[in-house]
């Protein structure tokens, strides 16, 4: 019961730092308004909450394993706060520049040293269960953010939703202060070693970069989606943070799910990848062409659909990657850092072909970025198929 409320408490941590990605896409006409951005300007201040991740991610793996993983949650947290004060507090554009910064030191922390305090929970089973949970946290955390960022900022303005979606940590990380910090047996290597010893396997670079790829272009499509359905179906932000919310949440749920259950009768992770990312590339070009509110809303069940399918299976693989040998927080970490990479490049180039070609640019840029992943994904992966 003790692992089960640890897990629980860890995953919404995740989705508090997911939530922080989330927030962005509903107030982005106000802070466009406010401080006269661009779209590759908003594009910049949405992606830079994955700053400190694409610099340092994979370091601050090993770094956290060693210092303590609950250290590391629980200053993730703090980190979010302090961020989030700064950011809602901002009179220019460089502190908003300065508190999504911030609010990514906490955002790498948590999702670097939650996932690996998971893997001490309990039997493989456990383990492997909890991993699967993990995947979700970052569409659902999106869903949230922009669910509950939409409905603050329409009644209280975009200050009090940066806060809202940041208040929330405080719930999950205080009931960890309680918990037994995880051993530090097996984190004993060195910095170098717990860095060369990811990056020099094919299998977990092969995994990073598919979940990079496929990460940034998710939100980079988050982020603009909320301001592209008001533009051009004309519905109201309230209404498109809802479809988004309730079809992200559904959709990856019973992704995760499916994907689950095939990865439990044996089926490849690799071919699940290569069946998902089609669906995603698919439907991300007709919701951000379609002519009607339907044909979206079906679109953005494909696409969510298709996402709980990547994520999980991504994740899914972790542990057996790891077991070759391999730092968890480590690996962990370059998971993150490779995403994080693409997620601080692709909004601010989606945000200039939106300015250059309009939505129809971006439709045809995020399926060519989805079929991008595919390539790597096609590479066999050995510790999990």
């Amino acid at each position: 019961m003790r692992a089960v409320l640890s897990i629980i408490f860890l995953y919404g941590t995740g989705l508090c730092a997911s939530m922080q990605v989330g927030l962005i896409g509903p107030i982005a006409t106000m802070l466009r308004a406010q401080f006269d951005l661009s779209q590759a300007q908003f594009g910049l201040v949405a992606s830079l909450i994955t700053a400190a991740g694409a610099l340092c991610a994979i370091p601050a793996g090993v770094w956290a394993a060693r210092l303590g993983l609950k250290q590391a949650v629980l200053a993730g947290g703090a980190m979010m706060l302090v961020g989030a004060a700064v950011f809602s507090q901002a009179e220019s554009i460089g502190f908003l520049y300065a508190g999504r910064f911030l609010t990514s030191i906490g955002y790498l922390l948590i999702v670097v040293g939650a996932p690996s305090w998971m893997t001490h929970l309990g039997s493989p089973r456990v383990v492997a269960l909890a991993m699967g949970l993990w995947g979700t946290f970052v569409p659902v955390g999106i869903a949230l953010g922009t669910w509950i960022s939409a409905g603050l900022s329409g009644y209280f303005g975009w200050q009090i939703a940066v806060l809202g979606c940041a208040m929330p940590v405080l719930l999950f990380c205080i009931p960890l202060v309680l918990m037994q910090n995880p051993p530090r047996d097996g984190f004993n290597r060195s910095l170098a070693s717990g860095m060369m010893g990811v990056l020099r396997n094919k299998n977990a670079v092969s995994i990073a970069l598919t979940f990079a790829i496929f990460g940034g272009t998710t939100s980079a499509t988050v982020a603009f989606m909320p301001a592209m359905l008001m533009d051009r179906l004309d519905i109201s932000l309230n209404m498109a943070a809802t479809l988004i919310g309730i079809t992200t949440i559904g959709g990856n749920i019973v992704g995760s799910l499916t994907g689950g259950i095939l990865l439990g009768k044996n089926t490849p992770g690799r071919v699940l990848l290569l069946s998902a990312l089609p669906i995603m590339a698919g439907c991300i070009a007709v919701i951000y062409m379609a002519p009607s509110l339907m044909i979206v809303i079906i679109a953005l069940c494909g696409f969510n659909f298709g996402q709980g399918i990547v994520a999980g299976t991504c994740f899914a693989m972790l542990p057996r990657i790891a077991g070759q040998n391999l730092s968890m927080p480590a690996l962990q970490g370059m998971l993150a850092q490779f995403a994080e990479i693409f997620v601080v490049i692709v909004p601010p180039v989606s945000g200039l072909i939106i300015d250059d070609f309009a939505w129809t640019g971006a439709a045809i840029a995020f399926a060519g970025f989805y079929m991008l992943a595919m390539m790597f994904a096609g590479k066999r992966i050995t510790t999990a198929t």
